[in-house]
């Protein structure tokens, strides 16, 4: 079990998934940048009963 100390103040998790994100996002590109092939990119847009909305997006390469 957890102690409140344990887990992470909402303003420093907010603070790592940013920085996960920026150190995944070099990645990504330096990955996009050397596909041998064609990228393929695929989005999806809806809105929630609530009209929450959202976008995915997914790229396929090899």
């Amino acid at each position: 079990s957890l102690t409140d100390k344990e887990i992470p103040h909402r303003t420093k998790l907010t603070r790592l998934v940013f920085e996960a994100w920026d150190q995944y996002y070099v990645e990504l590109k330096t990955a996009l940048r050397a596909a041998i092939g064609k990228i393929s990119f695929t989005a999806d847009i809806w809105s929630s009963k609530g009209l929450n909305a959202y976008l995915a997006i997914t790229a396929h390469w090899l």
